[in-house]
């Protein structure tokens, strides 16, 4: 069955990720192209999502607000695949963008606004410095954007990011105790929310500070994550959610591996040429599992989404390839998605 036909907001913010908003990706209208980049990127279709966000970006003498969001969105695409410099690179283009607009403008609830924006790209400086091996630098750059926006208004999107990039800064910091705090906070602000994705995403977070202090509540949380990401075909949330599960459980290893190559591989294969480049030079994706998504791979998709998930798992993570397992299924500011948005 073909993805279904949803309102653009509903797609990227709201209870139908898995939406078909091709159609949208070059209309004319800034705010529904933005909307649907942000929902492509949440499946994986990041040439798709170039493809709408890119004309925003060169068209930021017309519309800075629309110019820095998209590239903010496009940075988060390229750290979901470990392209944390260029990601750097759109990021403080995006904050540049948005300080030098003239006007405010009006708020909004999704954070569709200046001060979104501008939070958009400071958290993702912060999301890129610790991506490119900075703590000290992500902390104080996170730090920055909390003063910044501790007297300001801001949405619900604005506020769970903070805590996202919070999370994994104190995972980074082997502070899992703080990092489940954060993780706490996010959670509870998914209730009155109905996007599905950043719930999946909160979830995702949540269940490896959980797991990083060996807690049995990160069991059922996290099998619940990874079968709703392949049922929903959400690839940037599910190749590392089965990664992680991969390094968890020795004994399931091959069964998570051979899902998350398939995941990755429908990544890959949704890449924008200049990613497919930076791919290899990625200190965050295993070699064996990059060497395993080439950008032929078109039909592992189908084949993942028939995998059947063991009945019972134990998750607890172990060090990996490059320690890429620990930090990437919390996200690259990230993480759908990245970061994600």
């Amino acid at each position: 069955m073909p993805p279904r036909r949803v309102h653009l907001r509903d797609a990227a913010f709201g209870a139908h990720p898995d939406a078909d908003v091709h159609g949208a990706a070059r209309s004319a209208d800034r705010r529904r192209r933005w909307l649907a980049g942000v929902a492509l990127g949440g499946q994986g279709s990041y040439a798709a999502a170039a493809t709408a966000l890119a004309p925003l970006v060169k068209g930021h003498d017309r519309d800075p607000l629309f110019a820095s969001l998209a590239a903010s969105t496009l940075a988060s695409h390229h750290r979901q695949v470990g392209c944390h410099g260029p990601a750097r690179d759109l990021d403080a283009r995006a904050l540049a963008l948005v300080l030098g607009a003239r006007e405010a403008g009006e708020t909004d609830p999704d954070d569709v606004d200046a001060a979104g924006a501008e939070l958009d790209a400071r958290l993702g400086l912060a999301a890129d410095a610790l991506g490119l091996g900075g703590l000290i630098l992500a902390r104080r750059l996170h730090a920055r954007a909390e003063e910044a926006f501790r007297e300001r208004p801001l949405g619900w999107r604005g506020r769970l990011r903070l805590r996202w990039v919070a999370a994994e800064l104190a995972l980074a910091g082997d502070d899992p105790h703080r990092a489940l705090n954060e993780a706490q906070k996010g959670f509870h602000l998914l209730s009155t929310l109905d996007s599905l994705r950043h719930h999946l995403k909160t979830e995702i977070v949540l269940g490896v500070a959980l797991n990083t202090l060996g807690s049995s509540e990160a069991v059922p949380l996290l099998r619940k994550v990874v079968a709703r990401t392949w049922e929903l075909r959400l690839a940037s949330l599910a190749w590392p959610s089965a990664l992680v599960l991969a390094t968890a459980v020795p004994v399931e290893r091959e069964h998570w591996n051979g899902l998350a190559r398939s995941a990755l591989s429908h990544v890959i294969a949704g890449c924008a040429a200049r990613e497919a480049e930076l791919l290899p030079a990625s200190p965050w994706l295993p070699s064996w599992l990059l060497r395993s998504g080439d950008r032929s791979a078109t039909n592992e998709w189908t084949n993942f989404l028939t995998d059947k998930a063991p009945d019972r798992v134990k998750v607890r993570l172990e060090a990996s390839d490059r320690d890429v397992e620990r930090h990437s299924a919390v996200g690259r500011g990230s993480r759908d998605d990245g970061p994600d948005l």
